[in-house]
């Protein structure tokens, strides 16, 4: 891939200033190449899909609240090549213990039922149920499949084992999203060295962005 060039612009800093890819590249401080990696997506995404929330425009909101999530999974955690959803859902258990949970044997059975035509068997978690079921198909195709979204009928998150349905809160699912960015970023900017959120994060930074 052919190398960006410094008079790109990058984001913002702290400050609010515009950085170049430029002046990102001249930053020999690594906690300050991690807090304009922040600042990066609070600018041209946090901020930007803000307003979705107020409009209450729930599919756009949760896709990009999706999006937000895949996002933080390729800046803190190494890519899987044998497993695909590995990145999103470590981040969606973050966001609630909840999606790191197995699926109950009802659950289970009611689901394999449904998508009897389907090949499930790495679908271990409810994080996995919404990549599968949400995640996917809404950005191929702007269709929920098996996770569905309600302002109404739960305040975070429900789960039918009778119809193996999960349903979401698209304000609940955008904040948390938007709690577990501040604590990954604060948990990398403050780690040590050897700390793996610290270390994917710089080399998301340098080798992803900046080369």
């Amino acid at each position: 891939m052919k190398r960006l060039p410094d008079e790109g612009i990058f984001g913002r800093n702290s400050k609010n200033d515009v950085v170049t890819y430029g002046d990102v590249r001249k930053i020999t401080d690594d906690t300050e190449l991690i807090d304009v990696l922040r600042c990066r997506l609070e600018t041209y995404l946090n901020n930007q899909v803000q307003p979705l929330q107020a409009h209450r425009s729930a599919f756009p909101l949760t896709v990009m609240t999706c999006i937000g999530i895949e996002t933080l999974g390729q800046v803190f955690y190494a890519e899987k090549k044998d497993d695909t959803s590995y990145q999103f859902v470590s981040i969606i258990k973050r966001i609630d213990q909840i999606f790191g949970r197995k699926l109950t044997k009802k659950y289970e059975k009611k689901l394999t039922g449904l998508w009897s035509n389907k090949d499930l068997k790495n679908i271990d978690c409810y994080g996995k149920v919404v990549y599968r079921f949400f995640r996917n198909t809404m950005i191929h195709g702007f269709q929920g499949k098996g996770v569905f979204l309600s302002y109404e009928m739960t305040e975070t998150i429900m789960i039918d084992e009778d119809t193996s349905y999960v349903v979401i809160n698209p304000n609940w699912f955008w904040e948390s999203y938007q709690k577990a960015f501040v604590k990954l970023f604060s948990a990398a900017k403050e780690g040590q060295t050897n700390n793996p959120l610290r270390a994917n994060s710089l080399i998301y930074i340098k080798k992803f962005l900046l080369e």
